[in-house]
């Protein structure tokens, strides 16, 4: 396999391109052959090398400070980018080399009926990186039925097996409504049935005894309403997550939609998180400012992940004078703050 070139970089990188090149040999040789059924993930569901029950808790929650991570495949298009782990793996020992420091959580994103093996998850988090996984949407009505119980339970089993904390984020987004994906997934069902499916996938991975996964139930600030149609309820959500862009590149959604969903979920109790953000022409300044608003004034959000890749806009992090994104994004993720579990833990 041949390693990512990112053309933007503009600095020595500390890894040398023979480094790379084996750090990316080994995850390849970790994933196996990619999935017959492509979609996200696109890794065949093997349970990997580890063996053995869980040997951890779930990730645990900040005392100080916040988590940082990324989903690190850039300038790729959404498809190609979710669909293929092989890409991010490919640029992570970049990537972190440039920020100086690996990432607290590791964003990966798989199909319903593919997910991500555990000798893969393994060597994406050998540095101490926790993986935030992305497990898609399917059919609310037929996961109430039953008859996706057997993936479930087979996948709620290999997490256990795996051993080390792990967030999963099924679903997200769900409270775009208008979105074909979404909108499939829901059918006639909407939000009764969302929450009635994911409270019956958390019953199933509760009944297997996997205590190391959190689920990250994560709404799209986009929504007024904050999601509340699609809560399902307390005691079947670990974290409150919460994606949001700069769509205006004026930073606005820190004020405008943030700090609205943050002070109607935060009297939860709940440790809160932003499962996806980005921004484009202004992004020095957007992370100058969440690395300055989010310990000051969201001191509940205690994980922050950026999207280093291309969805409906190119919000992979530049390396343009005026706008250096990815310098903004080390130096946030060299304070102490945002530096957990490396520093302050």
């Amino acid at each position: 396999m041949t390693a990512v070139v990112r053309p933007r970089r503009r600095r020595q990188l500390a890894v040398t391109v023979a480094a790379t090149l084996a750090a990316t040999a080994l995850v390849a040789s970790a994933l196996g052959e990619p999935s017959a059924q492509g979609g996200r993930g696109g890794v065949a569901a093997a349970a990997g090398t580890t063996t053995g029950p869980a040997t951890s808790g779930p990730p645990a929650i900040p005392a100080h400070g916040a988590y940082v991570g990324a989903f690190v495949a850039p300038h790729l298009n959404e498809g190609n980018a979710q669909a293929n782990i092989r890409y991010e793996a490919a640029d992570l020992p970049n990537f972190e080399a440039e920020i100086g420091r690996p990432l607290g959580l590791i964003h990966v994103y798989q199909a319903w009926g593919s997910p991500v093996s555990n000798s893969a998850l393994a060597t994406l988090s050998a540095t101490g990186s926790t993986p935030l996984i992305d497990w898609t949407c399917t059919s609310t009505a037929t996961i109430l039925s039953g008859a996706d119980d057997t993936t479930i339970e087979a996948y709620a089993h290999q997490l256990k097996t795996f051993g080390h904390p792990v967030f999963l984020r099924w679903f997200w987004e769900m409270n775009l409504v208008r979105e074909p994906r979404t909108a499939s997934c829901l059918g006639s069902l909407g939000a009764s049935g969302y929450v009635g499916a994911w409270q019956h996938i958390v019953n199933i991975f509760r009944a297997d005894g996997a205590t190391n996964v959190a689920f990250v139930w994560c709404p799209s600030v986009l929504d007024t309403t904050f999601g509340v149609s699609f809560y399902p309820g307390s005691a079947y959500v670990d974290w409150i997550g919460v994606d949001g862009y700069d769509r205006t590149q004026n930073g606005s959604v820190i004020s405008l939609r943030f700090q609205p969903f943050y002070n109607h979920w935060s009297p939860t109790g709940k440790p809160m998180m932003i499962g996806e953000t980005g921004a484009t022409t202004d992004q020095a300044s957007y992370l100058a400012a969440l690395a300055t608003v989010l310990p000051t004034t969201f001191p509940d959000i205690k994980a922050v992940n950026y999207y280093d890749s291309t969805s409906n806009s190119d919000w992979s992090l530049s390396s343009s004078p005026g706008n250096d994104g990815l310098d903004a994004f080390a130096a946030l993720a060299q304070t102490t703050y945002f530096s957990y579990p490396y520093i302050g833990s």
